[in-house]
């Protein structure tokens, strides 16, 4: 069985400036091909907007690491379209259509799950961070694109101060919420679930300075073991999705009350985090083959 693995053009090796990003991609794929290869699944990987790929050549298609997908929201989806009419694709369209706006979380919290009070805007200029300020009772603001990923023209913000340069904002609809001080003390927890059974999880903890998450911008991950609350956080998460995905990363961070809530839900292009979690590769394989052959039985948490 042949798999395409979607992943960008800058993640290719020898592409300039991989970084991070690079040595992320390489080790994930490489647990899965190996994973794959004890199942009898290849997993091939193919730049998503390269031109004649031969779809027909294969079983199915897994966003992998297409992380430039935001700055191509467009052209991304009209090729995930173009898949999901000739293949199983994973996950569901429709999942990941709902996922890419981070209005998605408006809706979670709609339904009772707990998060990060928030301000919504259509952009991300005077008027409507002086609104936040006063609307949160904040006196610190992290301003994000409703787009976007790995902390793209995302900005933090204090009171009083000038505002950052208009290319360092959201360029268009955004939301705005307080910065939690326990993220560069605790950071943020990460739990990866396949089929809707638990995997594993990851502490990202962001270089001293700084509260952002990403490797690319100095943080680094350990292995963590959840507790009852950041359990029972995730669980309601995944309770309160439109539909089971067939693999989800929950991103809790700790609020103002030391509680978890609910940071991100990452449905499209998630990293796996593979060091701290090497089985995730055999579960998804399996949880993939019991999937398109009609064997799987998907738990609600």
């Amino acid at each position: 069985m042949r798999i395409a693995y979607l992943m960008s053009a800058g993640l290719l090796p020898g592409a300039p400036g991989r970084g991070a990003d690079g040595r992320e991609h390489d080790l994930q794929l490489a647990a899965l091909q190996q994973a794959g290869r004890v199942h009898g699944v290849d997993f091939a990987p193919v730049v998503w907007n390269a031109p004649g790929t031969p779809w027909q050549d294969h079983d199915a298609a897994l966003v992998g690491t297409a992380w430039d997908y935001a700055q191509n929201r467009e052209a991304f989806f009209e090729t995930l379209a173009h898949l999901d009419a000739r293949l199983p694709l994973f996950n569901p369209l429709a999942l990941m259509r709902w996922n890419a706006d981070k209005g998605y979380l408006r809706a979670l919290a709609q339904k009772g799950v707990p998060s990060i009070p928030a301000v919504w805007a259509e952009r991300a200029d005077a008027a409507a961070i002086s609104r936040a300020f006063e609307t949160l009772g904040a006196d610190d603001l992290v301003i994000k694109p409703r787009v976007g990923a790995g902390a793209w023209r995302q900005a933090r913000l204090h009171r009083g101060a000038p505002l950052p340069a208009p290319d360092a904002l959201p360029p268009g609809p955004c939301l705005m919420q307080p910065f939690l001080p326990s993220l560069p003390r605790y950071g943020e927890v990460s739990l990866l679930y396949y089929d809707g059974r638990y995997s594993h999880a990851a502490r990202k903890i962001p270089r001293p300075g700084d509260y952002r998450v990403q490797s690319s911008y100095g943080a680094h991950e350990i292995s963590h073991s959840p507790d009852a609350r950041e359990r029972a956080c995730a669980r309601a998460v995944m309770a309160a999705l439109p539909q089971m995905p067939f693999y989800a990363r929950i991103d809790l961070v700790r609020d103002a009350q030391d509680r978890p809530v609910v940071m991100e839900v990452e449905l499209i292009e998630p990293y796996h985090y593979p060091e701290q979690g090497p089985q995730f590769a055999s579960m998804l394989v399996q949880g993939l083959l019991s999937r398109l052959q009609g064997r799987s039985q998907v738990p609600r948490s």
